[in-house]
């Protein structure tokens, strides 16, 4: 069994995952040339620059710091808000825009894991590191003894202001 442990970009606490069952074997026909290298379908959605200008101007009106669908969207689709930021003039006042560019220059999360067997014995860790949001990732345990060589790939995604996405 997994259990991956993520540093929660908004708050700081910890969320813990656990996967129900790793294997260091992909099923009959995945690899990685068939799973992980294909494109991920939400990365080619994108806000254009009147959705992101409504968002904005609706997220002016509300409590700064609040976790609305409004603020969720821009931090969703951080790409495209930061790309919209930095060409527009946005229809925020100070404090908004000050809020939004520090949470948006929150790119990369702080992640951990243990590799456990059924008694529950640790037989591989990945050291605590940070890595980029929405960016796929390899990344090797350690201590694996008789395990020999194991990785791990994956990503994480923001999906709102204390909401983080893994698949690993």
């Amino acid at each position: 069994m997994v259990l991956s442990v993520l540093l929660a970009c908004a708050t700081g606490e910890v969320a813990t995952v656990e996967a129900a069952q790793a294997t260091a074997e992909a099923p009959p026909g995945v690899d990685c040339r068939t799973s992980c290298s294909l494109g991920d379908a939400q990365d080619d959605l994108h806000l254009s620059e009147g959705e992101i200008e409504v968002l904005l101007e609706d997220w002016n009106t509300q409590t700064l710091g609040d976790a609305t669908i409004e603020l969720e969207t821009l931090l969703f689709y951080f790409q495209d808000t930061q790309t919209y930021l930095d060409t527009h003039d946005a229809p925020l006042d100070a404090a908004h825009l000050a809020f939004l560019r520090h949470e948006l220059g929150r790119d990369q999360v702080t992640i951990e894991m243990r590799l456990l067997d059924d008694a529950g014995d640790v037989r591989g860790t990945l050291a605590a590191s940070d890595i980029p949001l929405k960016q796929k990732q390899h990344i090797r345990f350690e201590g694996t003894g008789s395990l020999g060589h194991l990785e791990t790939g994956g990503k994480v995604k923001r999906v709102g202001l204390g909401h983080l996405w893994s698949r690993w």
